[in-house]
């Protein structure tokens, strides 16, 4: 926020010529204008103010954070660029000293709701949510039609899988302002969390329509296409297709390559947001370790700002680390180009916090994706890189890339830094068969509960356990009983449990777990490869798409076949058989982590070869 102060030097004309300019978004414009004026007046508050902000618009936040700065030494009692300082100092993450600012404007501005606002955004972006609550309701005290206060709102009870009350403010900010793409899109997001994908698709292509080039929407919209039952591969493509179309952005960008075609090592640069705690995280780093040991230099493009036990693991094994959640697109670019990447590798796909962006200009010269929920829809994306299972030759048209095929599992799981004791059968003492899902519950649709309803009914007592992190919200629990018990699962027959603090007290409830049951068609992979680590067997569906293949891919790689169901009739009745050997179920239990240990699933050095010797042939073939 710009606000003209009283008996400023510059005339008020040109301020506002400037500030004109600004609401237009033109912000080198008013750089320049803003530059001009200061050589007449140099120790202008407004003018540094004023310089800030045009050189914030342009996202060079370091400089602009010296203009604010430089204002705030001419006037110290300048609310307005207290604000504007703490609200550049939160976009790089300097969540601390955003706070001091905004309470500073707020000390000397009562009713500033714009300093409430960026004050509760930024005890968000902490983890205080209370604080934050409390200061958005305090900028809408002052400001009742503040649209995307209401939309902050939304997202704190989203983050609490409260439907209820994040539904409701997302829908209050977007009745204010109709064109707010975000609210459309987290709108979408929450529908898609409960299940309704239909809506949720409805609300990205209104955010879509409104800014045709909004690539998170286009992305969240693909990533939901592949939790609907009636997924169609080619009006899949055809969505991706579009992304790749209109969020290409940038107009010109030189891409001159600059690397040895006979390096002693390849430099391989590694764009995720998940380098931690993370399921991505655990995908890849034993992996990326073993690369990082041969003839290879990782460089590290992360999209987030993690900070936990892993990622500091992470830091370590990369040679170069850029954090470039804040970057935009062309530097990002850049940067890749200047560091000489042989093959940069996408490893997330369409999910949270995605760079895919950068790849439609390609700046390396071969670019390959990994771990993603399918096609990119980026035809400069040379290759996808799958494995016999997961992306059969049948299904080769589901992909924009060319397939790549480890030879047996497309990623290797890196098993826990620590030990966990695998319980006895659980059904030996219980009396009864514990079935379990510790999925995402917006994996489990009504298909998926109809037939777990059938499988209850024909296992005599037994119970299924759910756990997820939605379940801690007691709404939402409230829901979810409601719609298992509409489908025939009642509540005596429930285990409902909610998040956990660690990891380790995750991995610990499958010893009160006897089989898991895999979802579909969105499967499960980490929660899958988990349970085997602990002993408990998954039951799976044979699918006819990426996402829909992890559990057969996991379970032939232990040899399990036997555990894979060729439809839900055998998936029922498989369900049944199993149940009523439990001698067979307890030698199971005794001996899958070690038969998980020495599968592919868990072998880390085998698969790091492999991956090895494709990243080297793709590059051979690119320079013959």
């Amino acid at each position: 926020m710009i606000k003209l102060t009283k008996n400023t030097d510059p005339d008020k004309k040109d301020l506002e010529k400037i500030l004109s300019l600004i609401r237009s978004r033109k912000f080198k414009d008013a750089e320049k204008e803003v530059y001009k004026k200061l050589t007449i007046f140099p120790n202008s508050e407004i003018l540094y103010n004023i310089y800030g902000a045009s050189l914030a618009g342009q996202n060079k936040l370091q400089l602009a954070i010296e203009k604010y700065k430089k204002s705030i030494k001419i006037n110290p009692k300048y609310p307005e660029v207290y604000n504007n300082l703490g609200i550049a100092l939160l976009t790089i993450n300097k969540a601390d000293e955003a706070i001091i600012n905004f309470k500073n404007a707020l000390n000397l501005k009562k009713n500033f709701a714009e300093a409430n606002y960026g004050l509760g955004r930024s005890y968000f972006s902490i983890g205080k949510e209370e604080e934050a609550l409390n200061k958005y309701y305090d900028s809408i005290k002052i400001k009742p039609d503040y649209a995307e206060v209401y939309n902050s709102i939304g997202l704190v009870f989203y983050g609490n899988f409260d439907f209820k009350k994040s539904s409701e403010n997302f829908k209050k900010c977007l009745k204010i302002k109709p064109d707010y793409i975000e609210a459309y899109n987290n709108l979408g997001n929450l529908l898609s969390r409960h299940g309704k994908f239909d809506e949720a698709i409805l609300e990205f292509r209104k955010a879509i329509k409104i800014k045709p080039d909004y690539a998170k929407a286009y992305s969240n919209l693909l990533l939901t296409y592949n939790y609907k039952s009636d997924f169609d591969y080619k009006i899949y493509l055809q969505e991706a297709k579009n992304f790749r179309i209109n969020c290409k952005s940038i107009e010109k960008i030189s891409t001159d390559y600059s690397f040895d075609q006979n390096p002693k090592k390849l430099k391989i640069g590694c764009v995720s947001a998940d380098f931690g705690n993370h399921p991505g995280g655990y995908f890849t780093y034993s992996t990326l370790e073993k690369l990082s040991q041969k003839n290879f230099q990782l460089i590290a493009y992360s999209t987030n700002d993690r900070n936990d036990d892993l990622s500091i693991k992470f830091k370590n094994l990369f040679s170069v680390w850029h954090s470039i959640k804040n970057w935009e697109d062309k530097k990002v670019i850049q940067q890749v180009l200047k560091d000489g990447i042989h093959i940069l590798i996408d490893m997330q796909g369409h999910s949270a916090s995605n760079r895919l962006p950068i790849f439609f200009y390609k700046p390396a010269p071969i670019q390959l994706t990994w771990l993603g929920q399918g096609s990119s829809g980026i035809s400069e994306i040379d290759y996808f890189l799958g494995s016999p299972e997961i992306t059969p030759k049948e299904e080769e048209k589901h992909y924009i890339e060319k397939v790549l095929r480890l030879p047996q599992i497309s990623q290797c799981y890196t098993k826990p830094n620590f030990q966990i004791e695998i319980s006895k059968l659980p059904a030996i003492e219980n009396k009864f068969i514990t079935f379990g899902c510790l999925n995402k519950l917006s994996k489990v649709n009504d298909n998926v509960i109809k037939l777990w309803s059938n499988i209850l009914h024909s296992v005599k007592q037994s119970k299924i356990l759910f756990k997820s992190s939605e379940l801690s919200n007691p709404q939402f629990k409230k829901d979810f009983l409601k719609k298992l018990n509409d489908l025939k699962i009642k509540e005596d027959r429930l285990i409902l449990l909610g998040k956990s603090a660690t990891r380790k007290q995750v991995l610990e409830v499958y010893n009160k777990i006897d089989i898991a049951l895999d979802p579909f068609p969105f499967q499960g992979n980490t929660s899958t490869c988990e349970s085997v680590w602990m002993g408990v067997p998954v039951l799976t569906l044979k699918g006819n798409r990426y996402l829909f293949h992890f559990g057969e891919s996991i379970n032939y790689n232990l040899n399990m076949k036997d555990w894979v169901a060729e439809n839900q009739d055998d998936y029922l009745k498989k369900a049944v058989n199993f149940s009523s050997d439990l001698e067979k179920l307890s030698f199971i239990r005794k001996n899958l982590r070690k038969k998980a240990l020495s599968s592919p699933v868990f072998d880390e050095e085998s698969f790091s070869v492999s991956f090895a010797e494709i990243l080297w042939s793709i590059w051979k073939k690119f320079c013959n």
